[in-house]
């Protein structure tokens, strides 16, 4: 192609289908892209959900491992989610928050509801002849069975869920009554 062809082609401009085409890519990137912009937001909660999940089947773990009870204390004001252990040398009821999470090496204490990050918003364990819900959730030793040790008196978990929430999308981890598993919706 010489010369003036491509001066008269720059000078022409371009046709119609050309900029159909143009816009028609464009689009297709742009559709493409809206969905990207969402699933951040899903995996972080998911991922918060996990991590969730993560301590409360730690605890249970640990407490059938060491046959000392443990427990999860789920903070939805403080926004954040403790791995504790019962010192019955002290107290039946005396939590000691000197667990460590193995691969980190540090306090099993994880914080929620940072800017832009998923909230705590629901914490409700609910145990058998209690009135009001707790906000912990304890194992007991050689068995992981959650349940309460209210006074002296054992209370069985009847039911109990932790919801966490980020830009109107939700998850529910649930804790098992009797064989303390959990699960996420």
């Amino acid at each position: 192609m010489g010369t003036d062809a491509m001066q008269r082609r720059s000078e022409r401009g371009y046709s119609l289908i050309e900029l159909l085409i143009v816009v028609g890519l464009l689009a297709l990137v742009a559709a493409l892209a809206v969905p990207a912009f969402n699933e951040p937001d899903e995996e972080a909660l998911d991922r918060a959900a996990a991590e969730v999940v993560a301590a409360l089947r730690f605890a249970r773990a640990e407490a059938i491992r060491t046959s000392v009870p443990h427990g999860v204390e789920a903070n939805p004001f403080a926004q954040r989610v403790r791995v504790y252990r019962l010192d019955e040398s002290v107290s039946p009821a005396a939590a000691t928050y000197d667990v460590y999470d193995p691969f980190t090496k540090q306090p099993y204490d994880r914080r929620f509801g940072g800017n832009n990050e998923p909230r705590l918003t629901i914490v409700y364990f609910k145990y058998a002849n209690l009135f009001f819900p707790q906000t912990y959730v304890g194992f007991s030793g050689e068995t992981g069975v959650p349940k309460l040790n209210s006074s002296g008196t054992i209370r069985l978990l009847e039911t109990g869920f932790i919801d966490l929430w980020h830009n109107d999308i939700s998850r529910r981890v649930n804790v098992s009554p009797v064989t303390g598993r959990v699960t996420v919706q």
